[in-house]
């Protein structure tokens, strides 16, 4: 039961990894400066900046998943579904150890120059139709399972670090950003990828949001909205 409750533990953890990256997937991401914003900004995107709220749409987060879990052969199907109140849910079905139900609610998500990080408090988790498994498997804080298993989500390709207190998990998400090509592209001698700032996020049934600053100037958001 050990090795059954360890293995859904590292597929849970690992599925807020994709999750925080597939925010930036929808919105940052290619290879050639002016063409990086054409390929990934439209003229909408930009007034959603500008207004200072950027919405991402839950089928956006669930088809950059499915994108990733096509190299991951024991997650069969994963599916998120965002609710309001900053509430998610992931219902996951692994090949060997069935179906899991996690929710949790994002009590923070921020990205600027200095930081990029997003905490997730875990409110339920569930193992559908095994019921003793279950039981042990949700009456255990997460803090508790990465003393007994180890904390997988700091051994990744993107270098991403975790800290676990309790229930709360709270992901270092800045090596990733600082691979995204965006880091290259220079605005008026500033980084795009410095420029946009997630403040914080709200949800609403299937949609999250992200609030948003810009932090180039007039000079440089009127530069960009010229060509797109």
């Amino acid at each position: 039961m050990h090795f059954r409750v360890r293995r859904i533990f590292l597929i849970l953890t690992a599925l807020f990894i994709f999750t925080t990256q597939s925010v930036w997937a929808f919105s940052l991401i290619s290879d050639d400066s002016e063409q990086i914003i054409k390929d990934t900004w439209d003229a909408q995107t930009l007034e959603q900046i500008q207004d200072g709220v950027v919405a991402v749409p839950q089928s956006v987060v669930n088809n950059y998943l499915q994108s990733v879990l096509s190299d991951y052969p024991a997650i069969k199907s994963a599916e998120v579904s965002i609710h309001p109140d900053n509430r998610i849910e992931a219902n996951i079905d692994t090949a060997k150890s069935g179906k899991v139900v996690l929710e949790g609610t994002i009590t923070k998500f921020v990205q600027n120059k200095d930081t990029s990080s997003m905490t997730v408090h875990i409110d339920k988790k569930e193992m559908v139709d095994q019921p003793v498994t279950s039981w042990f498997f949700s009456n255990m804080s997460v803090g508790l399972l990465t003393k007994m298993f180890g904390n997988p989500l700091n051994d990744n390709k993107y270098g991403i670090k975790t800290d676990i207190d309790g229930n709360n998990i709270t992901i270092d998400f800045k090596p990733f950003i600082e691979q995204s090509p965006l880091e290259s592209v220079q605005v008026m001698g500033n980084s795009l990828v410095d420029a946009v700032n997630v403040d914080s996020v709200s949800t609403d049934e299937g949609i999250l949001y992200l609030h948003t600053s810009f932090d180039a100037g007039n000079v440089a958001f009127n530069a960009i909205k010229s060509f797109l």
